[in-house]
């Protein structure tokens, strides 16, 4: 919630938060939306789900992550409006990566590219790059990486590896798994 707030706010935006028994109810949080005048939503994909299309026509831009993001939903989606996944674990600031959802979606869609000042690799179990196409663990780095966890440091030692292609620079292993698309984006 912290970056959806910040984002919004230092964007010049106005923050509009449902409360607790509008997000219980699908069609109370639609009222909501269309109320405030909401144009700009970052919600899970879940939520995304349960909600018509034509009763939040005025969001021009939806944010998905945090779930997996089906072809289904997002095709019910992408030809109304602009549909953005987004991936990243909270040790990397939420976001790692983003991108667009484009028309005809026939599977689904990929998490994106890499964020300004953060890189994200893929990689084999001896930390060596693997070609596009291959699956490997995803690792993120850069300016938005965590420096560990409190009071953990077997965790932290566990998780915030070296990174083998910028001295001095650290990465975090995320445990999850994807590939390079052809075009750069990961899936």
């Amino acid at each position: 919630a912290v970056l959806d707030v910040a984002v919004t706010l230092a964007a010049g935006g106005t923050l509009a938060i449902a409360t607790e028994a509008e997000r219980a109810e699908p069609g109370a949080l639609a009222e909501m939306i269309a109320a405030a005048g909401v144009e700009v939503a970052s919600v899970v994909p879940s939520l995304l789900d349960v909600l018509d299309p034509e009763a939040v026509a005025g969001v021009r831009r939806w944010v998905v992550g945090a779930e997996r993001v089906s072809a289904r939903l997002a095709a019910q989606w992408v030809e109304r409006t602009q549909v953005w996944v987004a991936y990243g674990p909270t040790e990397a600031s939420v976001i790692a990566t983003t991108g667009p959802v484009r028309a005809p979606v026939e599977q689904d869609p990929a998490i994106g590219a890499p964020i300004a000042n953060t890189a994200v690799f893929v990689l084999d179990d001896f930390l060596r790059p693997v070609p596009p196409g291959v699956t490997g663990e995803v690792y993120i780095a850069g300016a938005g990486l965590a420096r560990g966890y409190v009071g953990r440091p077997g965790m932290t030692a566990e998780r915030f590896v070296a990174c083998p292609f910028t001295d001095g620079e650290r990465m975090y292993r995320s445990g999850d798994l994807a590939r390079w698309l052809n075009n750069g984006q990961l899936a």
